[in-house]
């Protein structure tokens, strides 16, 4: 009940909270501790031009179907040559990136996700950063050590 009322008053979430203060050390430990949302990688992304809505609702209801059947492949991001694992606080982190996404890229897809800590998901992931509420207002990047 705490935190709502702190993510209420401050617009922060927990996660959000560690990771203003902008100390690595403190942000780190709380990480080994709370989970966070990784998206699946979309099956497909649609143009939504053609299809109608229903028929589109259908596409995306149909691949998220099939997603559920398979195993978790993280969606990770090729930008600048480099490897990104973006990750979410909540779901309405996700839905911001969505969002952009959708818009960037002029496509729509289905988008599911699952907690994991970070260390266990990136521990097997060839990766160079994980990027924390990307497109959100604030996101922080956090580079990836190999070894």
């Amino acid at each position: 009940m705490f935190t709502k009322i702190l993510e209420f008053i401050t617009g922060k979430d927990d996660l959000e909270r560690v990771a203003w203060r902008e100390d690595l050390g403190r942000l780190n430990a709380y990480l080994r501790t709370r989970r966070v949302s990784i998206l699946r990688r979309p099956r497909r992304f649609l143009d939504a031009a053609s299809f109608t809505e229903n028929d589109l609702i259908q596409q995306i209801q149909k691949d998220l179907e099939d997603l559920a059947g398979e195993n978790f492949e993280p969606w990770i991001l090729e930008i600048e040559c480099k490897k990104r694992l973006p990750v979410f606080s909540s779901q309405k982190k996700i839905k911001a990136f969505a969002t952009k996404i959708s818009r960037d890229l002029n496509k729509v897809f289905g988008l599911a996700s699952a907690d994991f800590l970070l260390e266990e998901i990136t521990r097997d992931l060839d990766i160079d950063y994980v990027d924390l509420n990307l497109f959100s207002q604030k996101s922080w990047e956090i580079a990836i050590s190999k070894g």
